[in-house]
Order: C-alpha cells, then sequence, then structure tokens
C-alpha cells in the first residue's frame, strides 16, 4: 500500500503544479500588457451622414424606400430610410418603417401603427404641409395607439404591455393559486 500512496500523493503534487503553471501562464501574459502605452493613434472619425434636407416626400423620390420625415439628430426634414437613418451610398435597407413614412400596406409599418391617408384637417406636427394623396405610416388610432408629437412615436403600445403582461402573469399564477385554495380546503 505505501508506494500507492507515494504515487497518488506526487499524482496530486503533479496535477497542483500543472494548475500553478497554467494559471501563472495566464496571469504573466496579461500582467506583460499591463502598463504598456498604447502606440496606435486613434481611429478617425468619418464624416456624419445625413439624409438630403426636403420639404414633401416628393423631394424623396429620387432615393427608394425613403420619406421626408423629421431627423430625430437635429430636428430638420431630411430624406430618411424607414429607420430614420440616413441611406447608406443611396440604399435603405429593407426594415419596418417608422411614424409618417411612406408606405403601401400595413405590413411595411412597425407595430401599433397602419398605412393609410392623412388625415388633412389635422395641423398638429408635420402633418400641415404633407400630401394627402401619400399613404403614411401613422398611428393606430383605433386599437389605442396615439401620436405623441413631442417624442414622433405612437404611445399607447406602453398600456397595452402592462396589460399583456398582467394577463401573461395571471396565466401563470392560476394554476398555483387554484392548487394552494384546493389544499387550504382540504384542510379546514
Amino acid at each position: 500500500m505505501q508506494p500507492l500512496k507515494r504515487f497518488t500523493q506526487c499524482g496530486s503534487l503533479t496535477m497542483l503544479f500543472g494548475v500553478f503553471i497554467i494559471l501563472f501562464g495566464v496571469s504573466s501574459t496579461a500582467l506583460t500588457t499591463f502598463g504598456k502605452t498604447n502606440n496606435q493613434p486613434p481611429p478617425t472619425q468619418g464624416p456624419i451622414i445625413k439624409g438630403r434636407e426636403c420639404n414633401t416626400n416628393d423631394d424623396c423620390s429620387t432615393t427608394e424606400r425613403t420619406s421626408c420625415v423629421k431627423d430625430p439628430s437635429d430636428f430638420k426634414m431630411r430624406c430618411l430610410c424607414g429607420d430614420d437613418t440616413p441611406p447608406s451610398s443611396g440604399v435603405c435597407l429593407d426594415v419596418l418603417k417608422g411614424l409618417r413614412h411612406r408606405c403601401h400596406s400595413n405590413h411595411e409599418c412597425e407595430d401599433g401603427m397602419v398605412c393609410q391617408f392623412e388625415n388633412t384637417n389635422r395641423t398638429i406636427g408635420v402633418s400641415k404641409f404633407m400630401s394627402s394623396k401619400t399613404k403614411l405610416c401613422l398611428c393606430d388610432n383605433d386599437n389605442g395607439y396615439v401620436e405623441d408629437i413631442l417624442h414622433d412615436i405612437c404611445s399607447g403600445a406602453n398600456q397595452q404591455y402592462a396589460v399583456s403582461l398582467l394577463i401573461s402573469i395571471c396565466t401563470l399564477l392560476a394554476p398555483f393559486l387554484f392548487s394552494a385554495h384546493m389544499s387550504m380546503r382540504k384542510h379546514f
């Protein structure tokens, strides 16, 4: 038994020594980079790309998938893609369109919006000069979504999210509450 005992002790020491080598090897490479100065120059930023300024959606007809909407960075009217970004090399990605973007069907608009002609009687926001001949992604008023002019979004989604969340929680808890009620009923 004595040789076996020595062998296991040596094996443990060898394994422990191997772990120390691995840990020291990893930490020593990390320590060699600590304190070194960065000799690389900082990356240069390219020019900030903005969409072309516009007054109506007709001004944006030369660039596909753009609409004349308010730029979130400087609040100027510009030809922007559906996600309110400027076109990259004159091309927009095929994304869901945000508030007041040109559209052909409801499937092109974000959740809580419908593709419809603008009610020309309204005079809030930018709607007073937009053409009523063009369908736009607008807030779905029939389902409780209302245009928030300050943030340029459709509000009401938070209320529906809260209701959906409450229903989901109640659905998950119902079996537990029912079984607790039944077990308490057996005891009394």
